[in-house]
């Protein structure tokens, strides 16, 4: 291979992960990526497009690397752009160096990416169709996915890796080049969930078989007695073991490929990606994206390794955002407390032009997932290209609602990111270390969500899981604890510790009637404790095969009335309408009575142990908005507030470095203006300036944050996205707001200065006001001196 040339003074730089930040250089850096696709642009206007992206506020170029493009046809591999120009993926990273960006290279062997065969070489699955995954019946997989662990399938992946890591290890960051993190594989498991079909090839098959030896299971053809009893004990108990295994087996394929990686040199951190948001007809929704963290629970815990989001919200609305909430709690509980929050494919298109995507929704999705914690997102896709060599499922154009089109014109969305991305780096490193602020805890149960497979026996079961998480976390109590500005993270129920009581002092557990044994005595145990335990809707007396198991309710020492409709009376709040309602044979701490002549407990309360007990059990979908004042009734009980005060309904949350410095954010998911004053802790901010919210958008606003040396903004009612300094001069850049926006700086080295729409007023000899009044033009600039 020949020497290349990159940016020297880079070449002692290190790439580090810790403390939910990614540090390169010694640098916290803010991630603010960019997909962009050499293969489907001319060669000849990679350059332009790079310093386009370059443009948005962009740090990171991401690409994937489409083995079925390079080694078209089997031992002929091009990576240097021999055989055609946008090959030349040797060449691309040269450019990225050259234009001083970092990259995250995503080489397969899939990529997805809507290329023929998903990205693998249409001659693997052709000359050797013994690598496809197979179904029950034993017929090819529907999707054409191979069998992840088959040896001809690994050998021929060794091969690609071989060529491919070659042209990749010089150019990763400890060499001076751009590259920073390696994904492995694409999404892995979702074939399996989106068609309900696992793998039964024989390679698999032996593995389950080996699998279930180590834990003393001794059934022999453990598939085909599945098949045969479906219904019966055994058999489901087999199935429930089918869904850990294939958690393992992900794991046992992505541990192979990161060593085939490192093999060959690669040093940097690696990435996994989760899947699961899911369209209905042009509406999206995240209520299936635990499925694929429960499917890569287990490879998450790789060591060096970061899982990543795949967020497609669709157009973000009021119906919709807490699916963007939840999948960052949940997200977060199941990956290592030292990792970022990260999207590596954060919504900046759709394959389709259905639906047309606003330019508010690429603003509010990435505010929300910065005010949720998020340190990296990288826009998928961000500029639209064209499959040359039939490579494209969708044909000719891959335009992709991108911000930037294949001729290189720039969508309105492109301001959006832009703005978004200059501002995260005015503020990046007081913003790297601002964690958010929570006030209680949502529990997250993978095994909830082990429901990607299905056949005639489970469907009626599985769709009796969908429907009761979907009722009661998205579209019911998680979702009306953060309408009430109640603001929450998640820990992973399934995890081998004890909860930590003067962590998680509340924590809202989710529950079927079926839940495993260990996570009914961890319950018991944090009660025990004295933790607040919210338990709804129901109390479990089964495990997840189905067998009984009444320890909770045992302890908890309440007889079960069953399950009815109607309407229920909660507190003082009546006529509450239910999807149902499971009703308890109990009468101290009652607080919830159906509305008929029986008046059957269907929420009561209760001291256990150390601590108390809260069991609502009113399925409970959000559909009026009476109910949210239901769930602030709940969350009373249980000792839980919003740490704010608004006049309008608004999702507002906070970044904390500190008790006094943090960043507010505030977010509008209506169409129309809205106008209040904020509160936090029962404080007026901003000196009681009422802010305004225009409809589809958001605020960041920092309260008492460092911007430059011997700068601090006390606060600010308008966003500052840009900052100049040099040894004689300052001045910031500010999007307004308001009619009249308001900074409060104190600094001791430099003074604003007086200017058209700018003015003015030293409150002390190191404070100063200045007032911003809005003309034609929505941004403005201080300029400031310095003090003598």
């Amino acid at each position: 291979m020949n020497l290349f040339h990159v940016n020297q003074a880079r070449g002692n730089e290190k790439i580090q992960v810790k403390d939910e930040k990614v540090i390169i250089n010694g640098k916290e850096t803010v991630l603010f990526g960019a997909e962009l696709h050499y293969f489907r642009i001319p060669r000849d206007d990679w350059r332009a497009r790079i310093r386009q992206v370059k443009d948005a506020g962009i740090n990171m170029i991401s690409t994937y690397v489409p083995w079925m493009f390079h080694e078209y046809e089997e031992g002929s591999i091009d990576l240097t752009g021999e055989t055609r120009g946008e090959r030349d993926f040797q060449g691309f990273l040269q450019l990225v160096a050259e234009e001083d960006m970092y990259c995250l290279v995503r080489p397969g062997p899939y990529v997805m990416a809507e290329i023929v065969d998903h990205g693998v070489p249409p001659w693997l699955i052709d000359d050797y169709p013994e690598v496809l995954a197979l179904t029950e019946k034993g017929q090819s997989h529907p999707t054409r996915v191979v069998s992840y662990m088959h040896p001809t399938f690994l050998e021929k992946v060794e091969s690609w890796y071989h060529s491919v890591c070659a042209v990749i290890e010089p150019f990763q960051i400890a060499h001076g080049g751009p590259v920073i993190m390696f994904q492995l594989d694409n999404e892995v498991g979702m074939f399996h969930w989106v068609t309900n079909e696992g793998d039964y090839n024989n390679v698999t098959k032996q593995q389950f078989e080996q699998y279930l030896e180590e834990k003393e299971v001794g059934i022999e053809d453990p598939i085909r007695y599945m098949k045969e009893h479906a219904g019966e004990p055994p058999a489901e108990e087999l199935k429930h073991e089918y869904y850990l295994f294939m958690r393992k087996h992900y794991r046992f394929y992505l541990e192979h490929l990161k060593e085939l990686a490192q093999r060959k040199g690669i040093s940097v951190p690696f990435i996994i990606n989760i899947h699961g948001f899911h369209t209905i007809d042009f509406l999206k929704r995240g209520t299936r994206y635990p499925i694929g963290i429960a499917q890569l629970m287990e490879a998450a815990k790789m060591d060096d390794t970061l899982v990543a989001g795949d967020y497609y919200i669709g157009n973000i609305e009021f119906d919709n955002y807490v699916d963007i909430v939840l999948a960052n709690s949940f997200t977060k509980a199941i990956q290592s407390p030292d990792h970022p929050l990260f999207s590596a494919e954060f919504q900046g298109g759709s394959a389709s032009d259905k639906p047309r995507l606003q330019p508010s929704t690429f603003d509010l999705t990435t505010r929300l997932c910065f005010a949720n914690g998020m340190n990296a997102v990288n826009y998928y896709m961000f500029v639209g290209g064209e499959n040359y060599e039939n490579i494209g499922l969708n044909g000719r154009r891959h335009e992709w609602q991108a911000p930037l089109t294949a001729s290189g014109e720039k969508k309105p969305h492109f301001d959006v990111i832009q703005h978004l991305g200059q501002m995260y780096r005015t503020f990046e490193e007081p913003l790297m270390n601002a964690k958010q602020t929570t006030q209680t805890c949502v529990a997250f149960y993978p095994d909830y969500y082990t429901t990607e497979y299905s056949n005639l026996f489970s469907s009626p079961l599985i769709e009796t899981f969908q429907f009761e998480r979907d009722l009661n976390i998205y579209n019911g109590v998680a979702k009306g604890l953060r309408v009430n500005r109640i603001v929450y993270d998640s820990l992973n129920i399934q995890d081998h510790n004890r909860i930590n009581v003067e962590e998680v002092p509340t924590l809202w557990m989710f529950s079927m009637k079926w839940m495993d044994r260990h996570v009914q005595q961890k319950l018991v145990d944090y009660l025990e404790d004295g933790g607040q335990l919210v338990l709804f809707p129901s109390i479990p007396t089964k495990d997840l095969n189905d067998n009984e198991c009444t320890l909770l309710k045992d302890y908890i020492g309440v007889g079960l009335n069953g399950r009815k409709q109607g309407f229920v009376t909660v507190g003082d709040i009546d006529s509450v309408q239910t999807k149902y309602m499971e009703t308890f044979d109990v009468k101290d701490g009652a607080f919830a009575w159906s509305e008929d002549e029986r008046k059957d407990v269907a929420a009561f309360e209760k001291r256990l142990g150390q601590g108390k007990l809260i069991v609502f059990g009113v399925g409970l979908e959000l559909d009026f908005n009476y109910k949210y004042e239901v769930i602030r009734h709940l969350a009373e009980k249980a000792g839980v507030y919003s740490e704010f005060t608004l006049q309008q309904e608004l999702d507002v949350s906070v970044r904390a470095v500190n008790e006094n410095s943090y960043f507010l954010f505030l977010h509008n998911f209506d169409e129309y203006e809205k106008v209040t004053p904020v509160a936090r802790d029962k404080q007026l901010l901003f000196d009681g300036t009422s802010i305004t919210v225009p409809g589809k958008s958001g605020l960041m606003l920092p309260v008492n944050i460092p911007i430059a040396d011997g700068v601090m903004i006390s606060y600010a009612t308008a966003e500052i996205y840009g900052l100049e300094e040099s040894a004689d001069s300052l001045s910031m850049t500010v999007k307004l707001k308001q009619a009249k926006d308001v900074l409060v700086i104190e600094t001791f080295k430099w003074k604003p200065v007086e200017s058209p729409g700018v003015k003015v007023e030293r409150v002390s000899d190191e404070r100063y006001k200045v007032d911003l009044l809005r003309s034609l033009e929505n941004e403005i600039t201080i300029d400031f001196v310095k003090c003598n």
